[in-house]
């Protein structure tokens, strides 16, 4: 046991569901699992193909999106009458207000700054890209490959005086959870063992809880074998393969929970025998486990009425560590409201150097967050939160081998059926903590 264990560090929701909360199930109801992340009614499987788009197929993809998020833009803007406002080109010179649209980008690697943002055009005939100057405004937050509506004047046509930024659609919140009876969760993130060994201490602290305490649904996110870890760069030898190892941890657990308690596994790109790409194949086994369902990376999924959005990709930290943000407010939900008025999992363009390799034929098919679900999973190196954003749950659960604290941490939080009169305040109806593993 590590250093607290034990020890609440965050909480959020309804005071007399958490002090009344049996977080082991009393009962399992019938859980489906439906998979609602589909293009042409086919989920991401093992059979997808990657890295194979071309240059034009990547542009045509950036250019619909741009269009979608564009429309959406103008709806919010200008009402319903969007053909009776004309948009300006972005490098147009002009000492009148106008309004223009495109996407944001750095001028040069690293981080926005108030020096470096550009804002590039949606013509397609050729590139147009102009400055962004935001000393009018008291407070802008902006990360590249964001789309947004800027409104100002751009009097020697090379820099823009920016006096009012749009960048929020009008969004619809989650419908209210159709729960036949109480759900218990807990939320676990990797990496599972310390990084200098490959002991799994942290996980059998996890399991050791979980014996006692049996969610209903229980939710691990990659990285399991992580690429990264010391001991795999130097390249320990195993006494298996690395599928081999992964499919030992699943045994483990599920010799602890049993088959009743549904496990979702959620595929990390850091995983050392996981498909190297974003969006990640689902991990495959060899047995067959009638309670495990191995999800792709990210997922949206639907529990008995229930919308939970799933990622092991830390696009918290990325989005956070590339943004352009000035007394913009309460950062973490800055920047679950990119995701949602974004409409996607990993709106960052371009990734991070190094992190994931991103295919965008694959993103522009599986990535999209087109309404907003009931819960959403976003396991980062932030420090842990718990926030309730537009109406959704944001969970981070923290490592549960976390190096940059004295020991990690995990998630569980209980659903309770709303009644009438609380379908609209989440709050009313959930009870969640972030404890010590």
């Amino acid at each position: 046991m590590t250093v607290g264990s034990g020890k609440i560090v965050y909480t959020l929701g309804n005071p007399t569901i958490i002090n009344n909360a049996q977080w082991s199930y009393s009962s399992q109801p019938k859980i489906t699992v439906k998979q609602l992340l589909q293009h042409n009614s086919k989920t991401l499987d093992i059979e997808a193909k990657y890295m194979h788009d071309k240059l034009s197929q990547k542009a045509d993809v950036a250019a619909d999106r741009i269009f979608n998020i564009t429309k959406n833009l103008c709806m919010k803007v200008f009402g319903g009458k969007t053909e009776e406002h004309e948009l300006s080109h972005v490098d147009v010179h002009t000492q009148e207000t106008v309004k223009t649209v495109g996407t944001i980008y750095s001028d040069y690697d690293g981080a926005l700054d108030s020096a470096s943002t550009l804002l590039v055009g949606t013509d397609i005939m050729m590139c147009r890209t102009v400055r962004l100057n935001f000393s009018k405004m008291k407070s802008v937050a902006v990360f590249p490959g964001q789309v947004v509506m800027v409104s100002g004047i751009n009097p020697r046509g090379d820099v823009f005086m920016v006096e009012e930024l749009f960048a929020e659609q009008q969004l619809m919140m989650p419908s209210p959870p159709r729960l036949a009876e109480q759900l218990s969760f807990v939320v676990a993130a990797g990496p599972f063992t310390n990084d200098d060994d490959l002991v799994y201490d942290p996980l059998q602290d996890l399991v050791t809880y979980l014996k006692e305490n049996k969610p209903n649904i229980l939710i691990l996110t990659g990285p399991f074998l992580d690429a990264n870890h010391k001991l795999i760069k130097n390249d320990v030898i195993l006494a298996e393969t690395y599928e081999m190892f992964f499919e030992k941890i699943i045994d483990g657990i599920i010799d602890t929970v049993g088959t009743d308690t549904v496990i979702l596994v959620v595929a990390s790109s850091r995983d050392v025998h996981a498909d190297p790409v974003y969006p990640t194949i689902p991990m495959t086994l060899s047995k067959n486990y009638p309670n495990v369902y191995l999800l792709p990376d990210p997922s949206l999924i639907d529990l008995n009425g229930l919308t939970i959005g799933l990622t092991s990709t830390d696009i918290m930290d990325h989005i956070l560590s590339q943004e352009l943000a000035v007394n913009a407010g309460d950062k973490v939900k800055r920047a679950v409201n990119y995701l949602f008025h974004q409409k996607s999992f990993y709106p960052l363009s371009p990734p991070i150097e190094n992190t994931i390799n991103f295919d965008s034929d694959l993103a522009s098919k599986f990535t999209n967050i087109e309404e907003i679900p009931n819960i959403i999973i976003l396991p980062s190196d932030q420090k842990c939160f718990l926030r309730l954003v537009n109406g959704c749950l944001a969970i981070n659960p923290g490592r549960l081998a976390d190096v940059n604290v004295s020991g990690g941490t995990f998630a569980r939080f209980i659903i309770t059926p709303p009644g009438p009169k609380e379908e609209n305040n989440p709050f009313s109806y959930i009870g969640c903590q972030v404890r010590k593993v």
